[in-house]
């Protein structure tokens, strides 16, 4: 249910954003205000413009978020505080905390809207190590600094 709701929302995000760059280049003079001369076929591009958006909204979800291992040592009660200041320092609030799970939401309607609200990072434990999921350029960058962060040095 959740891929359809986010399938649903790029859809309006990506649709949003071409009539909003139709309509900068319209006021700017780049282009005519007429729908016919803006795209070749006119209203008849329209139909092929919003099966593409609805083509690539139905698979993004899929490629835009991700679930990957991060590779820490310790239990969830020895990571769990340099975890959260680690998302702090990041601008994440903690949104839910339980023995397996946390949880954190981008601070500021900014990050919240550039992400269409889709800014939850889900950090977890299970049998076989640590997992983080969320927006697939987020959970790559924070998990790569928590690696960094909380995996001992090797000093030569």
């Amino acid at each position: 249910m959740q891929y359809l709701i986010r399938a649903i929302k790029y859809f309006f995000y990506f649709s949003f954003l071409c009539t909003a760059t139709i309509l900068a280049l319209v006021l700017i003079g780049a282009v005519e205000g007429d729908i016919n001369s803006i795209f070749r076929g006119g209203y008849e591009s329209l139909w092929k413009i919003v099966a593409f958006f609805a083509l690539v909204s139905a698979v993004y979800p899929k490629l835009g978020f991700i679930s990957r291992k991060v590779y820490i040592n310790g239990d969830m009660t020895s990571v769990k505080e340099p975890v959260v200041e680690f998302f702090r320092e990041r601008r994440y609030e903690p949104e839910h905390i339980s023995e397996d799970v946390l949880t954190f939401r981008v601070k500021g309607l900014a990050g919240k809207l550039s992400k269409m609200y889709e800014d939850r990072i889900t950090f977890r434990k299970e049998e076989d190590g640590f997992f983080m999921e969320g927006l697939r350029k987020d959970v790559l960058r924070l998990s790569a600094g928590l690696e960094h962060r909380l995996t001992p040095q090797n000093e030569e």
